[in-house]
C-alpha cells in the first residue's frame, strides 16, 4: 500500500523484497552510528525486519518503507512515532548511506511534518538527533525545528538533542 508520495520518494508498506536492502542498511556501522550507536548483527536485522516491519498492519503512525522512485529501490524508513505524551508525534528518518547528501531526508521530513499538522491535526512534532550528528541537526533546523533540550543517556556515553516544531511556527514558515 502506498501511503505518501513526494517529488522523489514513495512511502509504502514493507515488502519481502526490501529485506536485503534493510539488512544492508541496518548492519552498516555509519548508518547506525547515530541510531543507537551500533550496527545490528545480520540475524538481529533479519528478525526485526520479519517481526516488526514486514506484514505490519497499515496505519498512519510508524516507519514506512522509503523508496527512491528513480531507482524503484528501498532506501530506508521514515515516518512518525505516535504521540505518547499528548504533545505530538515524533519524526524519524533513516536512509541508507548511499542516499545521504541528496536532500532526500529533508524532503521526507517536510512531508511527514505536513501530514502531522494537516492530516492528523497535531499541534507539535518532536524530533531528536544525537549530538554530533550535524547532518540531522541541520535538516531539523532547515525544516523549522527549534532546539529545546539535551539529555545524556546513562551508561552509553551518548547525548541526545531534542527539537520541537509547533504548528503555528510551521504555518508562519510556510506562508513566508
Amino acid at each position: 500500500m502506498i501511503f505518501l508520495e513526494t517529488a522523489r520518494l514513495l512511502f509504502r508498506s514493507y515488502e519481502a523484497g526490501d529485506e536485503a536492502d534493510f539488512l544492508s542498511m541496518h548492519t552498516d556501522v555509519e548508518v547506525r552510528r547515530y541510531a543507537g550507536g551500533q550496527a545490528w548483527p545480520v540475524e538481529k536485522a533479519g528478525s526485526r525486519f520479519r517481526e516488526q516491519y514486514l506484514d505490519r498492519p497499515t496505519e498512519t503512525y510508524g516507519l514506512w518503507a522509503t523508496v527512491y522512485e528513480e531507482e524503484g529501490k528501498y532506501i530506508g524508513c521514515c515516518g512518525l512515532r505516535a504521540p505518547g505524551n499528548g504533545m505530538g508525534a515524533s519524526l524519524r528518518c533513516y536512509l541508507a548511506r548511499l542516499y545521504w547528501g541528496r536532500g532526500l531526508a529533508s524532503e521526507a521530513s517536510r512531508a511527514f511534518v505536513d501530514i502531522a499538522f494537516t492530516r492528523l491535526g497535531l499541534n507539535c512534532v518532536e524530533a531528536d538527533a544525537e549530538e554530533g550528528n550535524i547532518a540531522s541537526e541541520h535538516i531539523l533546523q532547515k525544516c523549522g525545528f527549534k532546539y529545546v533540550r539535551r539529555e545524556a543517556i546513562p551508561g552509553r556515553g551518548r547525548i541526545i538533542n531534542f527539537y520541537e516544531l509547533a504548528k503555528g511556527e510551521w504555518q508562519r514558515d510556510r506562508s513566508a
